[in-house]
Order: C-alpha cells, then sequence, then structure tokens
C-alpha cells in the first residue's frame, strides 16, 4: 500500500465535508450520504492509497479490507469523484457571502498545479463583486498590467473562499468584510431582477356594520379594492372604493388606474394612465397621461419614503377611516384605547390625511393628519427627476380639466448640497420652483421659492410661495424631528389645483386659499426606562378667512415591569369660521399581563375626558383564544356620561386565506354587529389562491404536488390544494429569502429544495418553485438469493434509473417509493440484481414500512 499525496487527501477532504453538508432530510438520500461519508471519514487514519493513473488520476483508490464487514465490496466510485468541470465558459450565479449579487458568464481554466479547473476572476469581475481593488492594488497583490489575468481570491485575500456548485451553475465566493467596498453592500446585479409571472390580483379590504339605535337599523358597509395585472414587463394597476349604507347613495370611486412598467437603463419607472404627479418640486395633482420618475429603490443603499404612521384613540370597538383628498384609503376596526396605524398606501406624498373614528354607537370624531415629506438630499452628481404630460383629473366632476406639464429634479452638487427646482405647465397657468437643501451639524436644511402665474376669466394673478423645511435626530438626546415645516403664500399665488378651483367660481378668486402654514412632528426617546413622547403640531392661515385652524396631539408611554402604559392629549380649533370651536381631549391607557407567559391574556382600562364635560371608562380583557396562535378575543364593558352602560365583544383571526374579525357591542339605547375580511384572490398559470392582503410586490411559492407546506420565513403562509402559497410582501430590487418548514409534513414527503433567493422588481409577482416528491417511505432489507451479502454502497434504483437510496452494512435502504408495486434494482461496481415488491395497505401508525426482499 502507498502513501497518500498531499493534494488527494485535501480532495478527499474536501469531498467528505461536501456530502455531510447537503441539506436533505435526515430520513433521506442526504442522511444516507452522510452516513457513509463518516464511515470513510473515521476510517481514513489507517487508510493506505494507491497511486492514480490515466483519466482517473483525480480519485484515489483504496485498500478497503480494513473496515468491518467486508470492505472489500465497498464502491466508493461515485462519493469520491471530485466536484470538477470541463474547462469553458458558464454562466454561473454568483454568490458573495452567502447573498446573490450577480449572474454572469465566467471562464473556468487550469490555474495551478493541482490539475483542477477554477473560475478565472479577472480585475473587472473583482470590482463587480464589490472588492476593494485599491486595497489590493496598495497591498502590491494585483497587477494592474494584466486586466485579463486570472486570480485566486484565496490567495489574494486573508480567509477568502472559492466554491463552485456545478450541479447548480451557482460560484459562491467568501470575502473577508473589511476587503469589501462599503458602498456596494445593498448591490444586486440588475440581470438578477425579476419581472415575474404572468398573474391577476384582488386585494380587498371589506368592513361592515349593522346600528339599532333608538327602533331605527341602519347599515353602512366599505369596500376597499387594488387590482393587478402583470403582463410581461408591464403591470396594470387600480385602486378603487364602493361604499353602500342606510339613507345613503350607493358610491363606486375609482381614484388611480393605470399600467406601468421599469426603465432598467434609466433606474425610472414609466407610468402611462390615470395616477398622481410627484410631489417632489410641486403639490401633487391627480392627472390622465405618461409619467417618467427616477425610482431610487434601483440604486444601492436606497431611502425608502416617508410614510406617515398614526396615532390615536378609541373609546369603544370603532371603525378607524382614512381618507385622503376625498377618496377613502383605509378603513379597519380597532379596540378601545390608543391604536396605531403605519400599513397605509397614500396616493401621493402630499395631502393631508383625515381621520375619522367611528364608534359603536355611531358618534365620529375626526382629526388630520399632516403628510407631506421633507425633500431628499441626493449624492454627489446624482440626478433624480420626474417629468409628466397628460391632462388635470379632478376628484370633482365640476372641475376644469386643463392641459398640463411638469418637470422637477433635484441634483446632487456636493456631498452636502442638493440643488432641487421643476417648471410646471398648464393652461393659462406657469409655475416655476427653485431650492437648495443642505446638511448641517444642525441638521437637514432646505428653502425653495416657487413663483406662479395664473389666468382666469375675471384677473390674472402673479405671487409667490416660499417654503423652509428642517429635519433632525439628536442622537445625544435620543429626539427626532420627523418634519418641521414653514410655508408662506402670497395673497395671489396660485398653486395648480388653486388655479383649477378659481375657474369654477363666478369671480375667480375662492375663499379658504393657503397663507401661511406651521407643521410640527417630534419624537423623543427618554431611555430605556423612560419610555417615549411624541408631538405632532399643525397651525394654518387663509386668505380671505379670519382666525386659523390648530392641532396639536402629544403622548407619553412607557412601562413599569410588565404594566404598559399611556398617555394621550389632543388639543383643535377651528376659528377660520364664522363659528369658534375648540376641543380638548385627555386619554390614559394602561395594560398588564395576567400571567408570565407570552401568550397571557391582558387587562387594560381606558380612561377618556375632554372640554364637553363628557367622559367615559372602560375595562377590557383581551388575548389568544384557547389553542389558537392566530385567534384572538377582546371583552369590553365600560361606561360613558351620556350614554350609560355598554358592553363589547370581538373576535379576530389570521389564516393563511385572510384576516377576518366579528364584533357586537350594545348601550343604553344602541346595540350594533361589525364584521370585516381583508386579503387577496390570486389568479395564475397553476390556478387560483387565496391569501393574506398583500402589498405591490408578492411572491407566489410553489410546492409541486404538496397542499398544508408552511414557510419558517413567513408564519401563516401555508400551500393550497394545487401546492402553492401567497406570500404577502417582498423586498424590492433586493434578495429576498423563501424558505420552507419541513416539520410538519411527514416521512411521505421529501424535499429536494428547502429555499429560495428571489429578486422581485417593482410590482412584480415573482414565483418561487420548491421540487418535492411524495409517495410512501419504506425501508427495504436485500439479502441475494445465494445468501452472499450484498456490498455495502450499493446503489437502489427504480425501474427508471432514478437512484432511491444507499445500501448499509446491513444490506437495508430508506427509499421514498411512489408505487404500490414494482421492481428495485441494486447496483455495484459491474454487477447488479432485481427484486420486485408489493406494498401491504398502509398502517396510519407508523412513519415508514419494513419490507424484506430476495434480490436476484
Amino acid at each position: 500500500m502507498k502513501k497518500i499525496s498531499a493534494e488527494n487527501r485535501s480532495g478527499l477532504s474536501a469531498r467528505v465535508q461536501e456530502s455531510t453538508a447537503a441539506p436533505h432530510d435526515l430520513a433521506g438520500k442526504g442522511f444516507r450520504l452522510r452516513k457513509l461519508a463518516l464511515a470513510v471519514a473515521l476510517a481514513l487514519p489507517g487508510a493506505a492509497y494507491a497511486n492514480s493513473t490515466g483519466s482517473e488520476a483525480n480519485i484515489p483508490e483504496f485498500d478497503l479490507a480494513f473496515i468491518q464487514g467486508g470492505g472489500e465490496q465497498l464502491d466508493l466510485a461515485e462519493f469520491l469523484r471530485q466536484d470538477n468541470v470541463a474547462p469553458g465558459t458558464y454562466r454561473v450565479d454568483i454568490y458573495v457571502n452567502r447573498a446573490l449579487t450577480g449572474r454572469r458568464d465566467i471562464r473556468f481554466d487550469i490555474i495551478d498545479k493541482s490539475g483542477r479547473t477554477k473560475p478565472c476572476l479577472t480585475l473587472e469581475v473583482l470590482e463587480k463583486l464589490g472588492v476593494d481593488v485599491e486595497k489590493l492594488k496598495r497591498n502590491g497583490v494585483i497587477d494592474t498590467g494584466l486586466p485579463d489575468r486570472c486570480y485566486d481570491v484565496s490567495e489574494l485575500i486573508d480567509k477568502a473562499s472559492v466554491e463552485y456548485d456545478a450541479a447548480r451553475l451557482q460560484l459562491h465566493i467568501g470575502i473577508p468584510q473589511a476587503a469589501m467596498l462599503r458602498s456596494a453592500r445593498g448591490y444586486v446585479d440588475p440581470a438578477l431582477w425579476d419581472y415575474g409571472v404572468n398573474a391577476g390580483f384582488v386585494n380587498y379590504q371589506f368592513s361592515g356594520r349593522r346600528s339599532e339605535n333608538s327602533g331605527s337599523t341602519s347599515d353602512y358597509y366599505s369596500l376597499g379594492l387594488r387590482n393587478g395585472l402583470n403582463i410581461g414587463q408591464w403591470r396594470l394597476r387600480n385602486e378603487s372604493s364602493l361604499s353602500d349604507g342606510s339613507g345613503n347613495k350607493r358610491r363606486f370611486t375609482s381614484n388611480r388606474i393605470f399600467a406601468e412598467r421599469d426603465i432598467t437603463s434609466l433606474k425610472s419607472q414609466l407610468t402611462l394612465g390615470e395616477t398622481y404627479t410627484s410631489s417632489q418640486t410641486f403639490d401633487s395633482v391627480r392627472f390622465l397621461g405618461i409619467q417618467l420618475s427616477s425610482d431610487e429603490a434601483m440604486l444601492p443603499d436606497s431611502q425608502r419614503g416617508y410614510a406617515p404612521v398614526i396615532h390615536g384613540t378609541a373609546q369603544t370597538n370603532a371603525t378607524v377611516e382614512v381618507s385622503q383628498n376625498g377618496y377613502l384609503l383605509y378603513s379597519t376596526t380597532v379596540s378601545p384605547g390608543p391604536f396605531e396605524i403605519s400599513d397605509i398606501y397614500p396616493s401621493g406624498s402630499n395631502g393631508d390625511l383625515e381621520i375619522t373614528v367611528i364608534e359603536a354607537d355611531g358618534s365620529r370624531s375626526s382629526f388630520t393628519q399632516v403628510y407631506a415629506s421633507l425633500p431628499q438630499m441626493v449624492r454627489r452628481g446624482m440626478l433624480r427627476y420626474n417629468a409628466a404630460a397628460g391632462e388635470y383629473a379632478s376628484n370633482n366632476p365640476d372641475d376644469a380639466a386643463p392641459s398640463l406639464a411638469t418637470l422637477g429634479f433635484a441634483y446632487g452638487l456636493t456631498n452636502a448640497t442638493t440643488l432641487v427646482g421643476g417648471v410646471q405647465w398648464a393652461e393659462d397657468y406657469r409655475a416655476t420652483n427653485v431650492g437648495v437643501t443642505q446638511n448641517t451639524p444642525l441638521g437637514a436644511f432646505a428653502i425653495d421659492v416657487t413663483q406662479s402665474n395664473s389666468e382666469t376669466r375675471q384677473q390674472r394673478n402673479r405671487g409667490q410661495s416660499l417654503r423652509l423645511n428642517y429635519a433632525k435626530t439628536l442622537a445625544a438626546t435620543n429626539t427626532t424631528f420627523t418634519l418641521a415645516t414653514y410655508r408662506y403664500s402670497t395673497e395671489d399665488y396660485r398653486t395648480l389645483g388653486d388655479h383649477v378651483t378659481d375657474l369654477r367660481f363666478m369671480d375667480g378668486n375662492h375663499r379658504g386659499r393657503a397663507k401661511n402654514r406651521f407643521d410640527i412632528t417630534i419624537n423623543q426617546s427618554l431611555g430605556s426606562r423612560g419610555g417615549s413622547f411624541y408631538l405632532n403640531g399643525t397651525e394654518q392661515r387663509y386668505w380671505n378667512l379670519p382666525g386659523s385652524s390648530q392641532q396639536l396631539r402629544v403622548g407619553y408611554s412607557n412601562n413599569w415591569g410588565s404594566i404598559n402604559y399611556n398617555i394621550d392629549t389632543s388639543f383643535s380649533r377651528n376659528d377660520a369660521s364664522n363659528y369658534k370651536n375648540d376641543k380638548k381631549q385627555v386619554a390614559l391607557s394602561i395594560s398588564m399581563p395576567l400571567g408570565s407567559s407570552q401568550r397571557s391574556s391582558r387587562v387594560s382600562s381606558n380612561l377618556n375626558y375632554d372640554n364637553q364635560g363628557r367622559h367615559s371608562t372602560q375595562m377590557g380583557l383581551n388575548g389568544n383564544l384557547p389553542g389558537q396562535d392566530d385567534a384572538y378575543y377582546n371583552l369590553q364593558a365600560g361606561h360613558d356620561s351620556s350614554g350609560g352602560g355598554s358592553g363589547s365583544a370581538s373576535l379576530s383571526a389570521v389564516t393563511s386565506v385572510a384576516r377576518v374579525n366579528a364584533g357586537y357591542s350594545q348601550g343604553r339605547d344602541y346595540q350594533t354587529f361589525s364584521a370585516g375580511a381583508s386579503g387577496s384572490v390570486v389568479a395564475h398559470a397553476g390556478g387560483i389562491n387565496l391569501g393574506q392582503p398583500v402589498g405591490d410586490t408578492f411572491t407566489l411559492a410553489e410546492v409541486s404536488g404538496v397542499s398544508n407546506a408552511k414557510f419558517s420565513s413567513h408564519a401563516g403562509v401555508i400551500t393550497g390544494r394545487n401546492g402553492y402559497a401567497v406570500v404577502p410582501s417582498a423586498q424590492i430590487y433586493r434578495t429576498n429569502w423563501l424558505t420552507l418548514d419541513a416539520r410538519d409534513l411527514g416521512a411521505d414527503t421529501e424535499l429536494l429544495t428547502t429555499a429560495q433567493q428571489l429578486v422581485p422588481r417593482r410590482g412584480s409577482i415573482t414565483l418561487a418553485s420548491f421540487a418535492a416528491e411524495s409517495g410512501r417511505r419504506v425501508q427495504f432489507e436485500f439479502r441475494s438469493v445465494d445468501g452472499s451479502p450484498i456490498p455495502f454502497g450499493a446503489s437502489v434504483q427504480d425501474e427508471n434509473g432514478k437512484v432511491l437510496g444507499v445500501l448499509d452494512p446491513k444490506g437495508m435502504a430508506l427509499a421514498l417509493v411512489d408505487q404500490e408495486e414494482s421492481t428495485l434494482i441494486v447496483k455495484w461496481k459491474s454487477d447488479s440484481c432485481q427484486a420486485h415488491y408489493i406494498l401491504a395497505p398502509r398502517k396510519l401508525d407508523t412513519r415508514f414500512d419494513k419490507v424484506q426482499l430476495a434480490c436476484k
């Protein structure tokens, strides 16, 4: 016996490591390979090796007589072949530090003495992967004069590694973060951006209530819809709502309907149809036409847009409606006490949100949430733009529909300074904007001026509007000025919306145009034990109207051990009309668990007072239904100074196909029944599936032939009868992991893949396909007819040559078969035998069957 070379030993170790790392089901083929690899690895210290020659030079040969039970019968040829490929160019998926970062053609050459082919990583490829090439140049390990030279990353960078999976065409590169460029973090090659599949969906949100008050009955229903159809690179979208009720005329409103697609080369979105202009420079307006806008989500490390968070307090089981520009955006049912809404989809980036709280007794209260965004800075040399042309399309049928065109831009002049500006044109209307945004140690400041010229049949108007914005996070005090804005407009200044409204008035000058306005939002953290504080305030004054409108909301929340408490105060005044209306309200809420478990129910108390002398008290109990992780109950009892005693009960549940809720409230003069549901219906090539509410971008997951499969990366998502599931959300232009949970599938299902990576484009419906096999798990024990043992390591195949398993030292193999009766073929070296089997009826109390077979 000859001594093994170091190269052969390292090659075998790598091969054993690859076998043991295969992520297969413990009862399946991967486990059998791991058992075999473990046996070989344990035997290596005493093994002897022979020289390899000819075409098998890379496959070491063993004297296996030392293995107990007849090592001479062990056939390891299939397990000792190195994972090598022929020299050439292959298109591969490139993973850097386990993240999918690109797909490109890579040349494989023999570049060292081992005789194995390795990927040729040139200087250009290393730069594309985000390696800090300049640092390597300074260290003298890269020769810039040879751009086509092949480099071995493991030699260039300490602790770097390169592995190639030939079966999956995947190149895995591990590089320490210190050797990577920071600017490359988050970058995903556009070649990987997925348009998804052709599919259509309806995302719905329904709420309804029936109230009986003093002998009269009234009903109210609302249905919000977001509809979509994806065809190739185009996506069609529609937002609409339907409302109906006793004494109200049924009303159907379509807010937006448009077609959209990516323009990858421009990192932009092209939109055709009825939608809203960008608010980057001018106020957002609804129009019918064409729009081309930058999409910063396509860029590495891009910043996502500002989204408002709405805070409020409900006194009973109430319905909360959120409207913008007269359109109902959102409707949901909340329990008594403080609530928070953070998942709305505003139509544009401008336009205050009107929040209406409808209590169980039918009483209403409203407040306004400021919704405007501070102009975002861009990096030096970067240009962000938006351009639109079309026809003004107001929700008011009495408004004019002039032709319009608008252009806005933001250009990064320096790392701290961004120039902004734009022009807007419509029939008898012109506007020009110019401004600057500056980042300073004191915060981000922005100032811009807009000059408008408008003309109606009665008069000409020429005016200016000055806007000052400020945003800052004070790290020392954990204070965040989310938005602080002041705006002043001269009497003759007109926005495009003002101009269209002027055309509707006989005198060409409508009342209530904005004069000046101040908005502020502050969030203050007081430390881990000090709680948190928030403040939202706004003041608005108008031309041609006296007085002003003011709103202020201040809140504080904290906990004492497991007891949570919140104080919320609000003040509103509107004396810019013929009467003065001041309203002050304070609310206190306390909740605590009835036990130490995370699933313990919580008891709560809510107190509300206002300056009109009304006060109410609520006591409640809420938590999970027994034995249900996704079903909840809420019980309330209370007293109102004007309505007397009241009580309510509600149930809600999150299922794989929808979110549902139902409730009942009763007071001295009323009783109310409410119900709601939200979810999605998705139609695709594989059938129709129901799912939870989906975002504009989501995923269809297919587990072939397997129903009730769960996903560990998304709770509550389960495949239906057709093997598909609706995964409700995805991060656009970024790598998304989707992972199956195989724990509850049972022994009769084997997953060939358990994880997928997706890089969805904006608005795409991507498809993640997981390969799976179903059948019956059987432990076969083979015996040859003449009594001689069948070699350990022999492969068990079906009649089509598919490998089902490998024999262990006792001649047994655990296999998944899809037929009740068939013939198995056992192969080893140059010999084989066959065995016919017939399975007995399935026993429900066994994980797998045991069958003894004679192999002929």
